[in-house]
C-alpha cells in the first residue's frame, strides 16, 4: 500500500538536501499522490521540525508535511551515494550526515505516528540498516521493508 507507485530511488547523486527532498517530492507530484506545493511544505517543516536522525552508525531522514497537501497515502524511499546534511530531529543546532531518506505522505496524523514508530524501529535495526544501505533492486526493498512490518 505505501509503496505502491514505487517511488524508490538507489544510490541518488545529490548534493544537498533540497535538492534530494526536490527529487523525491516531483516523484509524488507526477504520480498524482500529493498537492503542487508539497516540497514547499516538506521544506517549512523541515526548517521549522527537523527530521534528521543518527541511528546505529547511519544518518536517517524521514521529511514529511502537513496531510492537507496528500492525495493519496505514499511513502518514498532514496538512498545516497554521498551522505547530505540535515538537522538534527533531537538537537536542530547540530546538522547530521543522511544516507537514507524516507519521504511520507500521509493522511492521518495516527496514521504517521504509526509509521514514524515502526520506521525508528526499523532504524535500530542495524542489519536492516545495512541492508538498505545496500539494497539496489527495489524487490530487496520491499522485503526489508514487509520484514519491518512496513508495506
Amino acid at each position: 500500500m505505501y509503496f505502491n507507485k514505487e517511488i524508490v530511488l538507489f544510490n541518488f547523486d545529490e548534493s544537498s538536501k533540497e535538492q534530494a527532498l526536490r527529487v523525491l517530492s516531483d516523484y509524488f507530484i507526477k504520480n498524482g499522490l500529493v498537492t503542487s506545493d508539497f516540497y514547499e511544505g516538506i521544506i517549512s517543516r523541515e526548517s521549522n521540525f527537523p527530521t534528521g536522525l543518527f541511528v546505529n552508525g547511519t544518518g536517517v531522514a524521514i521529511p514529511h508535511t502537513d496531510s492537507e497537501k496528500v492525495i493519496h497515502p505514499q511513502i518514498g524511499f532514496m538512498s545516497l551515494k554521498k551522505p547530505v546534511k540535515f538537522r538534527d530531529m533531537a538537537n536542530k543546532d547540530n546538522e547530521i550526515d543522511v544516507s537514507l531518506i524516507f519521504m511520507l505522505a500521509l493522511k492521518k496524523s495516527d496514521e504517521q505516528l504509526s509509521m514514524l514508530q515502526k520506521l525508528v524501529d526499523l532504524f535500530q535495526n542495524e542489519r536492516s540498516v545495512n541492508q538498505l544501505k545496500e539494497c539496489t533492486s527495489l524487490i530487496e526493498f520491499k522485503n526489508i521493508m514487509k520484514n519491518a512490518g512496513i508495506e
